[in-house]
This record gives structure tokens, sequence and C-alpha cells, in this order.
């Protein structure tokens, strides 16, 4: 067997045993590095320089919730929010809790665990619509890349910054957190639009404006939807449904 078909074999091996082989870690480098390179590739259909991006984000994703239960699961996240969040905000949850807070909590971690990475992708993956607009000759798979790509470094900052939610200063973490995403969005789809999605300087920054506030947007809508769909799960265990 050549060296070639070697290393074929410990990619596939890899990628078996964590759903994340070599080319993932190359491309996920590259959306950072040279994201222009990256769009290219996906907007040229090409199937072998880099790893599909939905791929990458469904991986990011698992390890996000790794990370999570490494540094007290969502249950542990939610508790420390709702504990430094406003006086009312604790007291509505202790009401539809029934006053078995902890419970609720559990339940609602459970639903948030399981939904997140599903209603995100969905939510998120209607962006491939605004690419479309921008660039109408790109092809689905194409846009779907360039969107999950995208989405990805932003998941990157998002597991960067995990390890600091544990500090007292939670809420500002969050919010700096946020802001590192929202940059880490535009600069990436604008260091990879040219000649991709836009074709002069202005086109590439009031594309990457437009497309990192829809991101955005559908990110905090999914948010918004998850929410209400884990409360009633969560609402619904506590009543034993």
């Amino acid at each position: 067997m050549n060296e070639p078909n070697k290393r074929d074999d410990v990619n596939d091996a890899v990628e078996d045993a964590l759903g994340f082989n070599f080319r993932s870690v190359k491309t996920l480098i590259d959306l950072f590095v040279r994201p222009r390179r990256v769009f290219e590739s996906y907007a040229a259909r090409d199937r072998v320089t880099y790893t599909p991006a939905i791929r990458i984000f469904f991986g990011l994703i698992g390890l996000q919730v790794l990370t999570s239960v490494l540094w007290g699961g969502w249950s542990g996240l939610l508790t420390r929010q709702i504990e430094a969040g406003p006086a009312d905000v604790r007291a509505l949850y202790t009401e539809i809790s029934g006053g078995n807070l902890p419970a609720f909590i559990n339940h609602y971690a459970d639903a948030l665990s399981f939904g997140q990475p599903i209603l995100v992708a969905l939510f998120t993956s209607l962006s491939v619509f605004v690419l479309g607009w921008f660039r109408p000759q790109l092809s689905w798979p194409s846009r779907m890349n360039i969107a999950m790509g995208v989405l990805s470094v932003g998941t990157v900052i998002g597991l960067l910054s995990m390890p600091l939610i544990n500090s007292e200063h939670f809420m500002g973490v969050i919010w700096i957190g946020m802001v590192a995403v929202a940059v880490a969005y535009f600069l990436t789809i604008a260091r990879g639009a040219r000649g991709v999605i836009a074709d002069s300087f202005g086109g590439v920054i009031g594309k990457s404006l437009i497309y990192t506030f829809v991101l955005l947007l559908l990110v905090f809508l999914a948010g918004v939807v998850l929410s209400i769909c884990c409360i009633m799960y969560a609402t619904m265990r506590l009543q034993g449904g």
C-alpha cells in the first residue's frame, strides 16, 4: 500500500472516531486565514480541497456541548445566568417552574442541548437566500457551504469565550462574546467576498454588513424560538408530561 493511501486510511479512521478529519482542520484554519480561497473553492463546487462547512459546523456544535459539560453543563450556565440577571427575571422563572427552579433548569438544559444545533442550523441556513440575492449564479450547495463557513468561524469564537463564563462578570463576558462573534462574521464574509459575492470594495463592505446583520438576526430568532420550546418542554416535564 502506498503512502497516500495510508494517509487516507488514517484520515478515515479519525473521521469515523471523531467525525472530524485533518481536511476539516485545514478548512477551519483557512476560514480564518484565507477565507477567500475557501469561498472560491465552495463557489466552484470543489469537493476535494475543503470539507463541506456544514459538517464542520455540526462538529463544532458537538464540541460546544462537550465544553459546556466540562464547565458545568447548560444547567450550570443557565443557573449562573438567572442568578446574575435582574431579580424580576428570576422571579418569573421561579413562578413558571412552580417554585422548583433547579428541576426546571435541568429539563430546560436537556432541551437546549438537543435543540440548539438543529434550530440554529435551520434558521441560519435561510441566509442562503441573501447570498442568492447577492450572486444569483451561486449554486445552492455553494451558498450553504459559504453560510456555514461564516457561522463556523463565529462558533469557534464562542467556544473560546466559554471558559470565561465562570467569571464573576458573567453578563459582561456574554456581551463581549456576542460582539466578538459579530465582528468575526463581518470580517470573514468581507475577506472572502471579493469575486465570490461582490466585485468592488463598496460592494464587499455593503454586502458584508447586510449579511452580518441578517445572520445575527437569524441567530437571535433561533434563540427566541429555542427559548420558547425549552420553556414549554421543561414545564411539561414538571407537570409529568
